[in-house]
């Protein structure tokens, strides 16, 4: 089954929202996909007696086609049979984020899943990402220098961060960061919108 599966869209001046290039939405962390699924029925009306992980995976499976409102309805009682846990709380952060559009519920649910889990990836970049959208490019590029912190080896931050210095007129400071992605992670995706994102003079120089 496919995670919620996103085109990544980080060129400058890309028409599409950020939130776009969050990438595919994680399943049980550690674990392989749930072989069994249930429906969405069951999982709303027997919330206490609930598999969880099955039905977070039926959650993340409406996700996938776009179903979000019944996806939000199976993962809000997933959240309810599993109050302190930082995955399910960024999975339905980012669907109250990309389904519904109710910023307030998903700032609360990724700032509950970093006070479970302090620098919780998934979490810092819902919150990035958040904040780019808003256009507070200063509080996104906090988010997302955490996140290079936390992660040093996921480019992903690194080309969010760089993003956000050049949507900000910081391209000096851009810069440093975009190269190290093309140099360490030559031929992924992530290398290829930071080349997009370099001046010219910068791919010119040898």
């Amino acid at each position: 089954m496919r995670r919620f599966a996103l085109v990544v869209l980080l060129a400058v001046g890309a028409a599409a929202s950020p939130c776009l290039a969050m990438g595919p939405m994680a399943g049980p962390a550690g674990r392989t996909p749930a072989q069994h699924h249930v429906s969405p029925e069951s999982c709303v009306a027997c919330a206490r007696a609930m598999d969880w992980e099955a039905c977070h995976q039926t959650a993340l499976g409406l996700a996938d086609e776009r179903e979000f409102t019944r996806a939000i309805a199976v993962e809000e009682g997933v959240h309810r049979n599993r109050p302190y846990n930082a995955e399910v709380d960024a999975v339905l952060a980012r669907l109250y984020q990309e389904g519904t559009r109710q910023p307030a519920r998903a700032f609360e649910l990724y700032h509950e899943a970093l006070s479970i889990v302090p620098g919780y990836p998934p979490a810092l970049l819902g919150l990035g990402t958040m904040m780019q959208d808003s256009g507070s490019l200063d509080v996104a590029q906090m988010y997302f220098a955490r996140g290079v912190k936390e992660r040093p080896d996921e480019p992903k931050f690194k080309v969010r961060l760089a993003e956000v210095l050049v949507k900000a007129g910081r391209d000096s400071e851009a810069r440093p960061i975009l190269d190290e992605v093309v140099q360490r992670w030559p031929g992924s995706r992530e290398a290829q919108d930071a080349k997009r994102m370099m001046p010219v003079t910068a791919l010119a120089r040898p």
